[in-house]
């Protein structure tokens, strides 16, 4: 890849009036709305959602980026860990082969395998050819890949963008789904658009799915956002989705370093109500979440693993444990939202397993606390990618650099700022969509932040 108070309960996730039905099921729009309004009641009565599934909790596993995806799992160390019971690996559409060997040694050593058609340079497209793609891969692919035993199908993975319109989802994934039922008759999962984070989209193409033996997949980060609504990712996203009656997993999550989504009490419902969950990452991550070292990319043929911290914080969410709840003393009355006292520029106060866990209001901007008139003026905001966004300096006079962040802390732009400079105009042609972080740093201080979103 969003704080509020999950124990608040709304009717405003139901919005029956904007859902979308296909004409030929007219004749049915009251059943389905009742439908949407009886799961609400029982929204209302219980943080529970309805869930069947067979499929079991997991790890992601990316091994495609590392040495040709010769790499050596560690399924030693995995074993230690029982919570641990499906992988879900994620094959480039030249690794198959490759790919063939990790089914091979998840099902020797017991796990439950998903595996996810993961294409790297066509995440978020709306390109319905894409996603055909990833069909016709499947149908030259499932044979061999299945040959050492049973694997779940998830289609592709974050196909669609938060822009699409739930008509176009269903249509392009209907075609998809039809290329794929004559070799495999069972469930297929399928991302929720808009990096697996635009939930009211899949729900409202959900009665459009000519095919409903599928399961949406959710992907859960901290920087997850509600594009429509300008706001964090909330409890009451998914509980609109799930109102649909379909089947929903989380297929990633994990807690980054930055962003306002409240992660672990998401994750926490999700698991009372018995969604699968799938923690990234076991290894191969590009980043900083893998819950192994050493990473691939520096020993890819490692013997032995070790854990990392990542490890206890996806291992507990698998098992149940729930998110912290007290206040520490040491930031006992900062709000929600405010920068953690921690040394960290990119952590903020939260209610769970972070750095702080602070109790109050949340704050939905990184800021620092001050009593002056000094701010960053961010418009338009959202902004659309391949547009320009203006980044004003309001009182600030001072020299020093104009900073920005994306979700998981790597800095992309730095600016330096005059002393008198009022404002800097952005493009943002290179921005993938997601939650980023511009601060105004003097020297080793960051004076101000404050989080835009590009969709």
């Amino acid at each position: 890849m969003v704080i509020f108070l999950t124990n608040s309960l709304s009717f405003d996730y139901l919005q029956i009036k904007s859902l979308s039905l296909p004409k030929k099921s007219q004749h049915i729009s009251f059943t389905f709305l009742a439908q949407i309004f009886l799961c609400g009641l029982l929204f209302m009565a219980s943080p529970a959602f309805s869930q069947t599934s067979q499929i079991k909790n997991g790890v992601n596993i990316q091994a495609s980026y590392y040495n040709g995806g010769r790499v050596n799992i560690g399924w030693e160390l995995m074993k230690e860990y029982p919570e641990i019971e499906a992988v879900r690996i994620e094959i480039e559409p030249a690794l198959a082969h490759q790919a063939i060997s990790w089914i091979r040694e998840a099902h020797e050593n017991g796990y439950q395998v998903i595996a996810t058609y993961h294409d790297a340079t066509k995440l978020g497209s709306n390109d319905t050819q894409e996603l055909l793609n990833a069909a016709h891969w499947w149908e030259d692919n499932y044979n061999n890949l299945s040959s050492s035993g049973p694997i779940i199908i998830n289609l592709m993975n974050e196909w669609g963008s938060h822009t699409i319109s739930p008509a176009e989802y269903a249509a392009a994934y209907n075609e998809a789904i039809d290329i794929i039922r004559p070799f495999y008759s069972g469930k297929i999962i399928v991302d929720v658009p808009g990096w697996g984070q635009a939930t009211k989209i899949a729900a409202d193409a959900y009665p459009l799915f000519d095919d409903q033996n599928i399961t949406y997949s959710i992907h859960i980060y901290t920087s997850a956002f509600n594009v429509e609504q300008k706001r964090w990712l909330a409890h009451e996203d998914l509980a609109y989705l799930d109102a649909t009656g379909a089947d929903c997993m989380v297929g990633e999550f994990c807690d980054t370093a930055t962003g306002g989504a409240d992660w672990c009490t998401i994750i926490d419902n999700c698991f009372a109500n018995e969604w699968p969950l799938f923690g990234w990452a076991w290894n191969g991550d590009g980043r900083n979440m893998n819950m192994t070292e050493p990473h691939w990319r520096d020993q890819p043929r490692a013997n032995e693993f070790r854990p990392t911290e990542f490890m206890k914080v996806i291992t507990d969410k698998l098992k149940g444990i729930p998110c912290y709840t007290q206040a520490d003393e040491d930031c006992t009355g900062d709000m929600i939202g405010e920068r953690c006292e921690d040394k960290n520029p990119y952590t903020v106060n939260d209610r769970f397993n972070e750095y702080c866990h602070c109790v109050g209001h949340f704050n939905s901007n990184l800021q620092f606390k001050n009593t002056t008139q000094k701010e960053l003026i961010i418009y338009p905001n959202p902004v659309e990618s391949n547009q320009e966004i203006s980044i004003e300096l309001f009182q600030i006079n001072a020299f020093g650099h104009l900073q920005i962040y994306n979700s998981i802390g790597e800095n992309i732009i730095s600016v330096p700022t005059t002393f008198h400079q009022e404002r800097i105009n952005i493009n943002t042609e290179r921005f993938i969509p997601g939650v980023y972080w511009v601060s105004f740093q003097d020297g080793e201080d960051i004076r101000l932040a404050k989080a835009f979103v590009v969709y």
